[in-house]
């Protein structure tokens, strides 16, 4: 699956990234090392015009990941908080990476996400899930608050009442509540589940990647922007896009009815 990584797989085809976390016996969960590779595939992901989708999901197996490893937290000893901060300050970029650029991030869920797990889903944009997938905030639980962007992006999804129910209890969501919360798009049987997220990336990588990445970025900034500022924005936004190859392509299918033909770059 391209290039050789030790705690995820990693491969390109027909335009859709395939970023696979490859730790099951250890709950897919998050280390220095899978930060690493992460922020090297997630870089690549951004930066590589001909990816135009991308496929986040886990090695087959109970979970999808469970969060941060506590035994290497433990390992820190009294040097916990400085560990801590250094991985995050190294990690969170990527986070906001992952969020925020122009390759539509489709999530396949098949089982325990907890912790940093929830924060993958809630940073992609878009959720599918078998009925295997739950979902729990997990840090008050261990003590410890929420990262990787949870606070940011949970309550935008559910509501303030509904995040801090999931923030502070802990409560265990399931596949089919995740869908009635706003978390996951649609449940379908585990065996349907990557040719379903696989399908959704194939379409989105064949759309205009630009105006997607741009959608996105609009929504995320529109929570913290006044209206004056998003409609200058959003001028913005459609008078760059209109005159970009996928919007001048877009318009012309349209007045000439048919179907679209678009490259994602400008």
């Amino acid at each position: 699956m391209g290039m050789s990584y030790q705690t995820l797989q990693f491969g390109v085809e027909k335009g859709v990234a395939n970023i696979m976390f490859a730790r099951p016996e250890q709950a897919n969960t998050l280390t220095p090392e899978l930060i690493d590779e992460l922020k090297d595939v997630v870089a690549r992901c951004d930066q590589d015009d001909d990816i135009r989708a991308v496929v986040l999901s886990a090695a087959p197996g109970p979970f999808f990941c469970a969060g941060g490893d506590l035994g290497k937290f433990l390992e820190a000893g009294d040097k916990l908080s400085h560990f801590m901060e250094e991985m995050l300050e190294d990690f969170h970029p990527t986070m906001a990476l992952l969020a925020r650029m122009d390759a539509p991030v489709v999530a396949a869920v098949d089982g325990v996400t907890a912790g940093i797990g929830f924060s993958f889903v809630l940073c992609s944009n878009f959720c599918i899930v078998s009925p295997n997938a739950n979902f729990t905030m997990a840090y008050t639980g261990a003590g410890l608050t929420p990262d990787g962007g949870a606070s940011f992006f949970l309550p935008k999804i559910v509501g303030l009442r509904r995040a801090e129910e999931l923030m502070i209890t802990n409560r265990t969501l399931s596949a089919e509540e995740a869908v009635e919360w706003g978390i996951a798009n649609q449940v379908v049987p585990q065996d349907q589940l990557m040719a379903n997220a696989q399908g959704l990336a194939y379409k989105l990588a064949n759309g205009p990647t630009k105006a997607f990445g741009n959608v996105r970025r609009l929504l995320i900034d529109s929570f913290s922007n006044d209206l004056s500022t998003q409609l200058h924005l959003e001028g913005k936004s459609i008078a760059r896009m209109g005159g970009s190859p996928d919007g001048q392509e877009g318009i012309r299918a349209f007045l000439e009815k048919r179907t679209p033909r678009f490259t994602g770059r400008f």
